[in-house]
């Protein structure tokens, strides 16, 4: 296998361009007849000329019947702009249903939560694959604390004790960090699954670029004091964020102060109390 150039700047671009095109023109339309030719000519207008028009055409008629809502139109753009190089060659872009070959994809990790299996703790990674086949798919996988220590030299964290990226094994700095995850067919039946990773220089200066600030080898930019680790506020808010969403304040009749409390997850009791529960 062979790990291609990626570009996550032009790939966004590709695929936020392709959205605006399709919400814009054809938002809640059911795709049938005329609508798909028209369809097909606004994905070719909108990708590089370098892509075959026939298998931008059958990859537009698979969604022949499907209405077209702002999820699906996000999904379909997502997957046509992270496989233009199929596209180049003649080749349909599918939805992922299964992994046919071993393949190496670019992903990025949109969630880590502290998971236990059998009797190894570690960390469950919600990976986002970003091109190849299997984009714009997100999927889990858990890891060792081991495996996740290993991980971290190779994404960018510090390989010595005297590094300026160091790894503590806080689960939460790996946040939207990128690197290549190289996926087992054999394994890979009802969701991508990888035991290996690998970087390009620009995935490793984009991820070092985030563990600058986390790691404190630069202030941070809201000028707090405490670690990225125990900040309110989310990667949706701040670039260095280390989780989605900013927690909001509240009143916490457990610890009978107001506490933070994560939007996305309710809970009765705030985000400190739950983890000493």
């Amino acid at each position: 296998m062979i790990v291609k150039g990626f570009n996550y700047t032009q790939l966004k671009t590709r695929r936020d361009k392709l959205t605006t095109a399709l919400h814009d023109n054809y938002l809640d339309a059911v795709v049938s007849g005329p609508t798909l030719h028209s369809i097909a000519d606004t994905v070719m207008e909108t990708l590089p000329v370098s892509c075959s028009s026939s298998a931008i055409f059958d990859s537009v008629r698979l969604l022949a019947g499907t209405q077209l809502t702002y999820r699906v139109i996000k999904e379909f753009s997502w997957r046509m702009a992270g496989n233009v190089d199929r596209l180049n060659v003649g080749i349909t872009v599918l939805p992922w249903t299964q992994q046919t070959e071993d393949e190496i994809v670019p992903v990025l990790i949109e969630n880590i939560q502290h998971a236990r299996r059998r009797q190894d703790f570690g960390f469950t990674l919600s990976c986002r694959v970003l091109a190849g086949t299997p984009c714009p798919m997100l999927f889990t996988q858990f890891f060792s604390a081991n495996s996740c220590r290993a991980i971290a030299r190779v994404i960018g964290f510090s390989n010595n004790s005297s590094g300026p990226h160091q790894y503590s094994g806080l689960g939460l700095h790996f946040h939207n960090l990128m690197f290549f995850a190289h996926i087992d067919a054999a394994e890979s039946r009802s969701q991508p699954v990888f035991h290996k990773v690998s970087v390009s220089s620009g995935m490793l200066r984009q991820n070092k670029l985030l563990l600058d600030v986390r790691c404190r080898n630069k202030p941070c930019p809201q000028n707090f004091s405490h670690p990225c680790a125990n900040c309110h506020v989310g990667y949706t808010d701040c670039r260095y964020g280390v989780h989605r969403t900013t927690y909001v304040a509240r009143y916490c009749r457990n610890c009978d102060s107001e506490s933070y409390f994560d939007p996305e997850h309710p809970n009765i009791v705030c985000m400190k109390c739950a983890k000493s529960i």
